[in-house]
């Protein structure tokens, strides 16, 4: 009995861990605590090791990836080198591939892993899930989402030339 409370109660730890990381995401504003559980329930874990491919420039995206630990790069093929460049590394509490969320059409870039990374990933169909079955907890990330891909557009559109 003694066991089974220990591991209950190490089983609380790690959820609890879990649900501070994602409290911290921005993308999950505006979320209670206590709704955050749902969100969790939503999200699918995945480690991949270092060099493992997440997903390649031309896949169709279906998901956004929350990197809980460890890193990420982002590359994309030059179209007049034909090189791969790494654009993007991505770090813990960081996030990517959140255009799968709106459209499923192909990715931009290919993403792996530059050391063992887990993630966790939102699938589109667990969004709009959430967006029927929990709405104000599906609305509050739809409307980060927007936020961010605005603020994103924005700083592209004013970066300057050359850079």
């Amino acid at each position: 009995m003694k066991f089974l409370n220990i591991l209950n109660s190490l089983y609380d730890e790690e959820i609890l861990c879990k649900l501070g990381f994602l409290k911290g995401i921005r993308l999950f504003e505006g979320i209670k605590k206590r709704q955050l559980i749902h969100v969790l329930e939503s999200l699918q874990e995945r480690t991949y090791l270092k060099g493992e491919t997440i997903f390649t420039q031309g896949d169709i995206g279906r998901a956004l990836f929350i990197v809980f630990d460890g890193k990420i790069a982002l590359t994309r093929i030059d179209q007049a080198t034909q090189k791969s460049e790494i654009i993007a590394e991505v770090h813990p509490g960081e996030f990517f591939g959140e255009m799968a969320l709106l459209e499923e059409m192909p990715r931009t870039a290919t993403a792996y892993a530059l050391e063992d990374t887990k993630v966790f990933m939102l699938f589109k169909i667990k969004l709009e899930s959430l967006l029927f079955a929990r709405p104000t907890i599906g609305v509050t990330i739809a409307a980060q989402l927007a936020k961010i891909m605005s603020a994103r557009l924005r700083a592209m559109i004013e970066k300057p030339q050359g850079e």
